[in-house]
């Protein structure tokens, strides 16, 4: 086999890298989107005399976090060298923790990343709820939901306090919080555009947190996904997460939005329970495979 030549692709591979990535007759508007979003150096390609063969690509997020997609080439020896590329590259970046995602037809994609330490870890469920005419359960009365800032950084004392506390024992991929600091974990929450934030109190006492992200959607009210819900350890258990939740459908309601959506670590039993009590039905799982770099 030539030797491989691995490094950022050049502008003009761009193009090839993400027909190989993605095979999607869309190809020209991801690499446009890659270029106009300064990200083109985030793309990684291997060449064998002289041509592309195989790519990946990498993304680095707030808080120590990354997401790889699954490369993709002309050979598993290709597509393991373009893995091991982004995953040093995340790594110089600060990056403790590499998520990688796959529908249940991709599965065979994922072998290059698990040859360079990815390891399969769970299923992640994407529920949706319509919201037009259907009518919304009222919150109870000892349960409130505060409107507090979001809009810098770094989030007040309060809210960090709280948030920390709601990641206590979570069965929401917890595999993500371990190797992190405390300010790492905070970091993550803290730049969303359309972000909102409300603290959930019980009895007069502060248990939680809610973060809705709204997206106009151009027809209408807005759609929203549930970026996090985390209810403190000792206050688990007695329908507060519910309630939380009936204040957002609400709110969405009362602002004529289509859709609620979310995503839940399909092991959190109770949180599961608790959306298709409320009407969420499943539209997507993805396998979820993750990497771990300790500082």
């Amino acid at each position: 086999m030539p030797r491989l030549d691995v490094s950022p692709a050049a502008p003009h591979e761009l193009l090839t890298a993400c027909r190989l990535l993605f095979n999607s007759p869309n190809s020209e508007g991801v690499r446009d989107r890659l270029l106009s979003a300064g990200a083109s150096s985030n793309v990684f390609v291997a060449r064998a005399g002289g041509r592309v063969c195989a790519a990946a690509l990498a993304q680095t997020l707030p808080g120590a976090i990354g997401v790889s997609c699954p490369p993709r080439g002309d050979s598993p020896e290709a597509e393991d060298a373009v893995a091991n590329a982004a995953c040093v590259w995340l790594r110089a970046c600060g990056v403790k923790v590499c998520q990688a995602f796959a529908l249940a037809d991709e599965l065979h994609l994922m072998g290059s990343l698990e040859r360079v330490g990815f390891r399969y870890t769970t299923q992640l469920a994407f529920l949706r709820r319509e919201i037009a005419g259907v009518m919304q359960s009222k919150a109870r009365p000892e349960v409130s939901c505060e409107p507090v800032p979001l809009s810098g950084s770094p989030l007040s004392a309060q809210v960090r306090e709280v948030l920390l506390a709601t990641h206590r024992a979570t069965l929401d991929c917890p595999e993500l919080n371990a190797p992190r600091t405390a300010d790492e974990i905070v970091a993550g929450f803290e730049v969303a555009p359309n972000r909102g934030c409300h603290l959930v109190s019980h009895a007069g006492r502060c248990v939680g947190v809610l973060l809705l992200d709204t997206f106009d959607t151009g027809s209408g009210g807005p759609d929203a996904e549930l970026s996090y819900l985390g209810i403190v350890p000792e206050a688990r258990g007695h329908g507060i997460g519910g309630a939380a939740l009936a204040f957002a459908l609400g709110a969405l309601s009362d602002a004529g939005g289509g859709a609620l959506s979310l995503s839940v670590d399909m092991r959190n039993t109770p949180a599961v329970r608790l959306y298709t009590r409320l009407g969420f039905a499943e539209y997507e799982r993805r396998g979820v495979w993750l990497a771990t770099w300790p500082g």
